[in-house]
């Protein structure tokens, strides 16, 4: 048996990590974070998820919730394209896909 064929004992490294695997599932006070500086926009993803029938307890163990939550964050993030489109919607996006990728 020639050493040089050998194929190495473990053959992943860092950057084979599937998407899946580097997801984060944010939590409430993530999300509050992220439309913190939003003004209007949170007011708008907010008055949403409220109107919708949730409260911040449902986040945390409803599904339903999360999805409408990622709802919501779409909506800001539409109304910040509408009306401050220089605003960094980078934060929004990353809680929303993650919420996107949870279901």
């Amino acid at each position: 048996m020639n050493l040089l064929t050998l194929s190495p004992a473990s053959t992943k490294d860092a950057s084979s990590k599937t998407l899946r695997a580097t997801r984060r599932v944010f939590s409430w006070p993530d999300v509050l974070r992220a439309i913190a500086e939003c003004g209007e926009a949170r007011t708008l993803a907010l008055a949403h998820y409220r109107a919708s029938g949730f409260t911040p307890d449902d986040f945390a163990h409803s599904r339903a919730a999360r999805e409408c939550m990622a709802d919501a964050l779409t909506r800001a993030e539409d109304w910040l394209e509408m009306h401050r489109p220089r605003f960094d919607r980078g934060v929004i996006q990353a809680v929303r896909r993650s919420l996107e990728g949870d279901q």
